[in-house]
């Protein structure tokens, strides 16, 4: 294993206890505005996770996985914005 390697696998386990604590956000938030960028950070951290696995394993065609979650989790937080709004309405 060289040094790279050891360094994004340092990170991958760096994201992923960072992602711990946004789920735990995304299930104990005290209002929907924190549970809404809880789980927009949550789907950045999924999106950084599959991305270092690819460095790591070279599998390019995850990278069209990754695109599909972004662009899922983007309109995922956009459906709870306008589900914030609509409830102050």
């Amino acid at each position: 294993m060289t040094l790279f390697e050891m360094l994004v696998a340092g990170l991958m386990g760096i994201v992923a206890i960072s992602m711990v604590l946004c789920a735990a956000r995304l299930l104990m938030g005290p209002s929907i505005p924190d549970r809404a960028m809880a789980f927009d950070t949550l789907m950045i951290h999924v999106v950084a996770l599959v991305a270092l696995y690819v460095i790591i394993t070279d599998q390019l065609a995850l990278v069209d996985a990754i695109l599909v979650v972004a662009v899922l989790g983007f309109l995922g937080t956009v459906a709870i914005a306008r589900y914030i709004e609509e409830g102050r309405s």
